[in-house]
């Protein structure tokens, strides 16, 4: 299967928290059905990326996904998951732009600001939209390893329902000790889509450095 676009990232971090399915319903199109964990509580991804290599260069991004079951795709390989990406955001309008018209992602029209804090015990990610914060997100690690991780992305394109396979590789911890932490702010970009409560700390925390993004052709199902 042809590669369409590869992203090269210094770091890149994706966590995992309880949201109102009722939220999750309201965010997906009919043929998806959210992941629940427990009884009415689905699964929010947060993940946010520090690209350092692209065609258009450097630049961060944000994005926002319901997480639903992976379907059997033609490349026949099982992927570990599935992700709706119903926001994104990004610091770079030609990036904003190229990944909207290959993906038909969601994203918001204005640039975002972004700090990637990191030490040896943790990475915090601060976001910005203009002058007031949107997502201030912390995540410790487990052990490292080096691993590729495959995924499916589900996008709309009017009535049209698309999947892309997404190879994420790199050096990578996962764990669910929950020591990682999120603020949400009441800012108009997470507001107008996160009307219920988001847990603040993520049952599921990843932490990826020094990989590449990988996206494949669209599949239309």
């Amino acid at each position: 299967m042809s590669v369409v676009g590869s992203y090269r990232f210094h770091t890149g971090v994706s966590a995992f928290f309880d949201m109102a399915t009722a939220d999750a319903r309201a965010l997906l199109p009919g043929h998806l059905e959210p992941i629940e964990v427990t009884h009415q509580r689905s699964v929010l991804s947060v993940t946010a990326f520090l690209f350092d290599d692209s065609v258009v260069g450097p630049y961060t991004e944000l994005m926002f996904s319901v997480v639903v079951p992976p379907t059997v795709a033609q490349w026949g390989k099982h992927a570990k998951a599935g992700f709706f990406p119903f926001l994104a955001a990004t610091s770079s309008k030609e990036a904003r732009r190229i990944k909207a018209e290959r993906f038909h992602f969601p994203y918001h029209k204005d640039s975002i600001d972004a700090q990637f804090i990191e030490t040896d015990d943790s990475v915090r990610i601060r976001i910005f939209g203009g002058d007031a914060p949107i997502v201030d997100l912390s995540i410790t690690p487990g052990a490292w390893e080096t691993t590729t991780h495959l995924l499916q992305g589900f996008m709309m394109n009017g009535d049209e329902r698309l999947r892309t396979l997404l190879q994420i590789s790199g050096d990578y911890t996962v764990h669910e000790n929950e020591e990682g932490r999120m603020t949400l702010f009441p800012h108009p970009i997470v507001a107008d889509v996160l009307r219920h409560e988001v847990s603040p700390q993520p049952f599921r925390e990843h932490w990826f450095k020094n990989g590449t993004e990988v996206f494949h052709m669209l599949e239309t199902i």
